[in-house]
């Protein structure tokens, strides 16, 4: 009997049993006397099985018990990984929440910051153009501005209507008039320097002191620069603020209202007169002799300069 391997074996073909091959060397070594040539041959077969029974020992079962597990084995590393690259998604989606978050807040953030800085440009517009009312005010209340129809007096037989304007007066015994008013708030402003009293004196009353003898007259209210005191009939009443050198000093009188009230330099002073007479004009009684008083401002206003009420005092 003779078995032919050639075929189905090479040196790199596993054998799928070894029971079955040492079953065929078996089979080899207990068959019937062979012709020599055929004995070769089987010899020859039987060293080329037992050398590929040596190259290869392992049993197809045991083979496939490997695979297994090292299926199992690059399974389980599978899972791991998979678990954490699952572990890796939740963690990215994580941040990407805290993320999307934080951008939101961000743009709320910017929001509200853009809302505030728009808040706060128009506030500064509206201060500045409070400022710019404010600085115009201002300069209109500091423009020099002296009507031309004031009265100066020399004597009570020589007195004359300035044809321009009054800058300033000077020399004792000389009165000084504006026209007659009889509506509305007007104002008269010096700068101190002289001895000198400023306020109202009745129209009617006037022609009679065209000197400096005003505050003579009940009709008058005054305050003297020098000691701050008001001044109505020839005597003293009430004391106010001293006036300083170069400060402006100013007297307001509200016809409608009937109060006269004393400034300095746009500061109100807390005793004032009520009850003036109405007309009445604008009086400066110079005490200095070749002194000059500039005249800083004599006109109407559009609004009151008093802030608070004060305390009024009657004339006479």
């Amino acid at each position: 009997m003779m078995i032919v391997l050639n075929e189905c074996f090479d040196s790199h073909t596993p054998i799928p049993n070894k029971r079955l091959l040492h079953s065929s060397l078996s089979q080899l070594s207990q068959s019937p006397s062979l012709p020599p040539s055929a004995l070769r041959d089987n010899e020859k077969e039987k060293a080329e099985l037992m050398e590929k029974v040596k190259t290869h020992p392992i049993d197809s079962k045991d083979q496939t018990i490997a695979e297994l597990k090292e299926q199992l084995a690059d399974q389980t590393q599978l899972q791991r990984e998979v678990a954490l690259l699952r572990a890796d998604k939740e963690t990215f989606v994580s941040v990407i929440g805290s993320l999307q978050k934080e951008k939101e807040q961000l743009r709320n953030d910017v929001a509200n910051k853009t809302q505030k800085l728009e808040e706060n440009e128009k506030s500064l517009v509206q201060a500045r153009q409070t400022i710019e009312e404010m600085k115009a005010e201002l300069a209109r209340k500091e423009q020099f501005f002296v009507s031309s129809e004031i009265i100066i007096a020399f004597d009570p037989n020589h007195y004359r209507v300035n044809g321009t304007t009054v800058t300033n007066i000077s020399g004792r015994w000389v009165g000084c008039f504006t026209k007659p008013v009889s509506k509305g708030i007007h104002r008269l402003s010096i700068k101190t320097a002289a001895n000198t009293l400023i306020g109202v004196i009745d129209a009617a009353e006037f022609p009679k002191h065209l000197t400096s003898h005003s505050h003579a007259s009940p009709k008058a209210g005054l305050m003297q620069n020098c000691s701050g005191y008001l001044y109505t009939a020839s005597k003293n009443i009430v004391l106010n603020t001293i006036p300083q050198k170069e400060q402006e000093f100013s007297v307001e009188a509200d016809l409608e209202k009937r109060t006269l009230h004393f400034f300095i330099d746009g500061m109100q002073q807390p005793h004032h007169f009520i009850d003036i007479p109405v007309p009445l004009v604008f009086a400066l009684d110079p005490y200095t002799q070749d002194v000059p008083i500039p005249i800083a401002f004599w006109g109407e206003l559009e609004l009151s300069s008093v802030t608070f009420q004060g305390t009024g005092h009657n004339l006479g």
